[in-house]
């Protein structure tokens, strides 16, 4: 009853699992996989540090004290401040203090309750461009992080495409082991119809150990094509980030020939789908709005800098105001600094440009070098489908001959290997057209697209 069982419950457990395809790869590109963490890592540090550089607009609580005990000089001054600075570059202050005694650092003296303080620091270029260095390093902290989010799509596109190509690899090994199964058994079959031949006295006892070392000879056959496909399996399983236990428990694989992506579109439509998914174009137009942002601060740097700081204190002991008017002016004659920056700038721009301009032409190059290749081969595999019926054909006369009396062992082995020998060859053609089709859709950048 429960071999009864088992026997019907086998191919229930068989169909209950699932068919691992190439797009099911990218359910395990996620940041449980190291190897699509280390792909996205820079991405994940920059937006981290984008807070670095924004902390500079954070608003900052301020304490001080001093007391001081000189033989000479006695002295107490204490200050607690709230301060803000604000993108354009104002900074803003608001403050309590109160020096008592000779100070040390500053020529400040209050009254006996202390001052309220307020002040506001105003650089004039700043204020016009409504800019700032803090913000610039802002803002380019952020175009850095959508720069690297562009070089992390490009890595995740990179790994997709070496894990897809070790899948077809799979593929390949699983239909190679599958044919050189099909030899050994066809070897198996040859070895009952003679041991009913020898047995009979059709055919003497020599005829055995001739198949006998068919059999030998295709189980080696067997057991290393079989090696090579474990291989294949451990480095897909590898980049998935997977035991083989759990891979055999929940997938099959499909043949090789059923993973046949057909690309319809003109060369001129592949060449703007290239240019719209590509992440090195937008990666470097984020390059280029960093240095035009560069540019327009450093443009601020042809004028003298130009600070005024407004103060405002109100005593409360004698409750009275005042103010301090400060103008700060700096201006290097030379200017070395801005017209370096600014060459800088231009150079960097145009090698941007010119890279751009060299990956849409390898890209190009690419597309056109593929699109020609995936026609030769299905070429190729049309003529290997016609090889394999006429080479099916001559294994079956062959077989028939010799099954009559008229031929030998040794022509129905060398068809049986020339049989095997074309269905091999027409599964390289499909795994060369799958790298082809893979490689097509890296290029079109619609790699990670799900169909």
């Amino acid at each position: 009853m429960i071999k009864i069982f088992l026997i019907l419950a086998l191919p229930l457990l068989a169909f209950s699992k699932t068919l691992f395809l190439q797009e099911t790869i990218q359910e395990y590109l996620n940041e449980n996989n190291p190897y699509y963490y280390a792909t996205i890592a820079k991405e994940l540090v920059s937006k981290e540090n984008e807070r670095v550089f924004g902390a500079a607009f954070d608003t900052q609580l301020n304490m001080k004290y001093d007391d001081k005990r000189y033989p000479t000089t006695v002295g107490e001054y204490q200050q607690v401040d709230i301060t803000k600075t604000i993108g354009n570059g104002m900074e803003f202050k608001a403050a309590y203090r109160n020096a008592q005694g000779t100070q040390e650092y500053n020529n400040i003296k209050t009254g006996q309750d202390g001052e309220l303080y307020t002040s506001v620091n105003i650089p004039i270029l700043s204020l016009i461009n409504n800019t700032s260095k803090d913000k610039l390093d802002y803002k380019v902290a952020q175009l850095k992080t959508k720069e690297l989010s562009q070089g992390s799509r490009k890595n995740v596109l990179g790994l997709y495409f070496i894990s897809s190509k070790v899948y077809f690899e799979l593929l390949l090994s699983m239909n190679i082991y599958q044919t050189e199964q099909d030899l050994l058994n066809k070897a198996e079959l040859n070895y009952d119809f003679i041991s009913k031949e020898v047995k009979s006295g059709k055919l003497a006892e020599i005829a055995l150990i001739d198949v006998k070392s068919q059999i030998i000879n295709r189980k080696q056959r067997l057991l290393s094509a079989q090696n090579k496909y474990q291989n294949s399996k451990n480095i897909f399983l590898k980049y998935l980030n997977l035991k083989e236990e759990t891979f055999d428990a929940q997938y099959t694989l499909p043949s090789i020939k059923t993973q046949n992506n057909k690309y319809k579109s003109s060369y001129e439509h592949a060449q703007e789908t290239a240019l719209l998914n590509r992440p090195e174009f937008e990666k470097i137009e984020f390059m280029l709005d960093k240095i035009d942002l560069q540019t327009k601060y450093n443009d601020i740097e042809k004028y003298p800098v130009l600070n005024i700081k407004l103060d405002g204190v109100y005593d409360l002991a004698y409750k009275e105001d005042g103010y301090k008017v400060a103008l700060e002016f700096n201006f290097p004659l030379e200017r070395s600094n801005y017209k370096g920056k600014n060459e800088t700038y231009k150079k960097e721009k145009v090698l941007l440009k010119n890279r751009q301009q060299t990956i849409k032409n390898d890209i190009q190059t690419n597309i056109r070098n593929i699109i020609q290749k995936i026609s030769l081969q299905k070429e190729n595999i049309t003529l290997a489908d016609e090889e394999i019926a006429l080479v099916k054909q001559l294994e079956f006369a062959e077989r028939r001959r010799y099954q009559e009396g008229l031929g030998s062992l040794l022509f129905v082995n060398q068809r049986e290997i020339l049989t095997l020998k074309a269905k091999q060859k027409q599964l390289h053609y499909y795994y060369k057209l799958q790298l082809l089709h893979l490689q097509l859709e890296y290029e079109l950048g619609t790699l990670l697209t799900k169909s």
